[in-house]
């Protein structure tokens, strides 16, 4: 484990990051369309969703740091922050074009943290386009993880995936189904 302690950090947080972006994305959903307000607690809520949120930025942060650290693929900080500068050994195109959309999903997920924390001075109508993002955000980190994954062949990581994808596509319908609740009560 020693020679590939950074490239297993950077696995491990990749997939633990996918987890918590989804489990946002759905719990989100159930607060902004209040689909269970049966059983739900707004407040609840909001707060695990912030926090699955945010804990999915400090993971994503350790997977990039860790490819810095991994000697193998050795990436540079220009490799993390630019689209399409990334290469390595072996690299294939797609898994190249895997990497760009994972550094434009890092920037989509940053702009979107960074509205919440600034939604108070925002007007609602633009926290809420650049929030809607966070849909096809979902969406490109899974096409990141399966473009340039190196566990895709493990079938755990293949059912994990497949969940993941099916908990999206879920949400996405919901969302697209019930109106939020501003939207429903006029506020």
């Amino acid at each position: 484990m020693g020679d590939h302690l950074w490239w297993n950090l950077s696995r491990s947080t990749a997939i633990v990051a996918l987890v918590l972006l989804v489990l946002s994305l759905v719990w989100g959903v159930l607060l902004s369309t209040r689909a269970l307000r049966e059983v739900d607690r707004p407040a609840w809520l909001l707060s695990l969703h912030t926090w699955l949120s945010g804990t999915a930025i400090v993971m994503t942060v350790i997977h990039a740091s860790a490819l810095m650290l991994d000697q193998w693929v050795a990436f540079s900080p220009v490799d993390l922050l630019v689209p399409g500068v990334a290469t390595w050994r072996g690299a294939t195109r797609t898994a190249e074009i895997g990497t760009a959309i994972g550094v434009v999903s890092a920037y989509v997920l940053l702009t979107i943290q960074a509205t919440s924390l600034l939604r108070h001075r925002m007007s609602r109508r633009a926290w809420s386009l650049v929030h809607r993002l966070s849909f096809p955000l979902v969406f490109a980190v899974l096409i990141h993880a399966g473009w340039t994954g190196t566990d895709t062949s493990n079938r755990a990581y293949q059912a994990t995936a497949v969940v993941l994808a099916m908990m999206t596509v879920v949400a996405t319908v919901i969302r697209l189904i019930i109106p939020s609740r501003t939207r429903r009560t006029g506020v």
